[in-house]
């Protein structure tokens, strides 16, 4: 019981990080059978010592390795704040940004993971346009991400996603180039309020029926 209090509460303060800089431990990637981070989305980490998280990368030429740790900025996109964002420079960022929000939103909207690997190489390519299009959807997506943006995301509640930027965030090797090995920077889709609350009132749930024993 003491550790699933431990462990909800990390989740919940985990969550709560909307801001500031974390700690980050990449730990691997999700589809069976494969080890390249290329396989897309979901890769998972966790933050500041918390439960594992489901995660996207959105940048094609920095990957991650397993175990690989690094410091992060955390920004809530639903702030419209780019400041610390990798690709902040580039024309029209926060359309970018929300475009690929709007993307990882809609891997709630199905469980296959050829739709989530496809999503997520959509994400690669809005930031990233001379990337070739792979075998799959993704260039439907990619559409119906440009769609959405040109009608202002109707309904969409950017505050649900948060976004590590690595400190190092241009990562480069020693030669000045860019360095396929430096953090990724990273998505995540904050819980639902309903989760939320669901976990909670179990919690209380069952601390209570502990208190009665």
């Amino acid at each position: 019981m003491k550790k699933l209090v431990v462990l909800s509460i990390l989740f919940l303060a985990t969550i709560a990080a909307s801001a500031g800089t974390v700690h980050i431990i990449f730990g691997g990637f999700h589809t069976p059978g494969k080890q390249g981070w290329d396989t897309g989305y979901a890769y998972f980490a966790t933050v500041n010592g918390g439960p594992t998280i489901d995660v996207m990368c959105d940048d094609w030429v920095h990957g991650g390795l397993k175990g690989q740790s690094w410091y992060a900025n955390v920004t809530d996109l639903g702030t419209s704040d780019l400041t610390y964002l990798r690709f902040n420079q580039m024309p029209s960022a926060l359309t970018l940004y929300q475009e690929a929000g709007w993307l990882i939103l809609q891997t709630r909207t199905t469980s296959l993971q050829s739709d989530w690997t496809d999503i997520n190489y959509a994400v690669w390519n809005i930031f990233d346009p001379s990337l070739q299009f792979f075998p799959g959807n993704s260039a439907v997506w990619l559409k119906r991400a440009h769609d959405e943006a040109l009608a202002g995301f109707p309904g969409v509640n950017f505050n649900e996603v948060l976004i590590y930027t690595p400190l190092n965030q241009y990562g480069v090797d020693a030669n000045g180039n860019l360095d396929p090995e430096a953090p990724q920077e990273l998505l995540q889709l904050v819980p639902e309020p309903g989760t939320l609350a669901l976990l909670a009132g179990g919690l209380l749930g069952l601390w209570g029926r502990r208190k009665l024993r």
